[in-house]
């Protein structure tokens, strides 16, 4: 047998190997998604908490995090030089469009900006911002904000009089270094594929142990002990197990059919092979088996 061509996941209802496989797939994700998404921007003003993926270039956000005044430039989407803003420690909020992420960012780090938020005010989701050719000018961090992050930072950015203190931090539940997501991801399949044999072969024990008789029933069915001189003529004289000669004084187990075997031949066959009489293929479990009871179907 195959074990993943017979196993009972494969020839399970397509309902059960939907579920189990959006499970898989829905932790996979939310194991791997905390390598993308892995800074938190708190509002002072509100205590409320955003989540941002960084930018592909650029440093990244030191263990203390970033203070500053998150302000909306003139030039919202970021693509030219702005007046510095009149707080020094202040985080450029910007605009997708017009220009691209790298633009964005050099422009605001040449604004005086100490970071920067990019937020899509169209489409809903994440973007990772990338960046072509070499970046090691870019000195200032950056996020990339969802639709929902973006407009809801805009709309209390513009509820206050005054500038909205923000801070940056990484969070440290959802940092995870590059090559763990790499294992995961790697080991994830042989994962599964280790949980599906082992599902199997327990199947296929529970399966087994069904077609086996319990000890204690073999160890109470009948005993005799052989003697040439009492053998009937119609009686066997040797074991049709191990097909050999009984000798006299040699004990045999008596199944419910009446047909005899070796005690050590019959009861191995009857515990580790099939529970069912060697020659007529009789349920040695039903104890009122009778030489008129109709033979199974095999």
């Amino acid at each position: 047998h195959v074990p993943w061509g017979g196993g009972s996941f494969f020839f399970s209802p397509p309902s059960v190997r939907f579920t189990f496989t959006y499970t898989f797939l829905s932790l996979l994700f939310e194991l791997c998604k905390p390598a993308l998404t892995s800074i938190s921007l708190l509002c002072k003003a509100t205590n409320e908490t955003y989540l941002d993926r960084i930018a592909a270039f650029g440093p990244r956000i030191p263990e203390e995090g970033i203070y500053g005044f998150l302000i909306e430039p003139s030039d919202r989407s970021g693509c030219s030089v702005v007046e510095p803003a009149r707080s020094e420690n202040w985080i450029a909020l910007l605009e997708r469009g017009g220009c691209s992420f790298i633009e964005k960012v050099r422009n605001m780090q040449s604004s005086g900006a100490i970071a920067v938020a990019v937020g899509d005010p169209d489409h809903i989701g994440w973007t990772t911002m990338f960046a072509p050719g070499d970046t090691s000018d870019v000195e200032i961090p950056s996020v990339f904000l969802s639709q929902h992050e973006y407009l809801a930072l805009l709309y209390l950015s513009k509820l206050f009089s005054t500038p909205m203190l923000v801070q940056m931090l990484p969070d440290d539940l959802l940092t995870w270094p590059l090559l763990d997501v790499l294992v995961i991801v790697i080991l994830s399949p042989s994962i599964m594929m280790i949980f599906i044999y082992i599902s199997w072969r327990v199947r296929q024990r529970q399966r087994r142990q069904k077609d086996l008789a319990p000890q204690n029933v073999v160890t109470n069915l009948p005993v005799k002990v052989f003697r040439q001189m009492e053998r009937k003529e119609n009686e066997p004289e040797e074991c049709a197990i191990c097909l050999e000669d009984y000798v006299d004084g040699e004990e045999l187990r008596i199944l419910p059919c009446r047909h005899e075997f070796h005690v050590g031949c019959v009861d191995a066959w009857l515990t580790t092979r099939k529970k069912f009489c060697p020659i007529c293929k009789r349920n040695v479990m039903d104890d009122h088996s009778t030489e008129a009871t109709p033979l199974l179907d095999v």
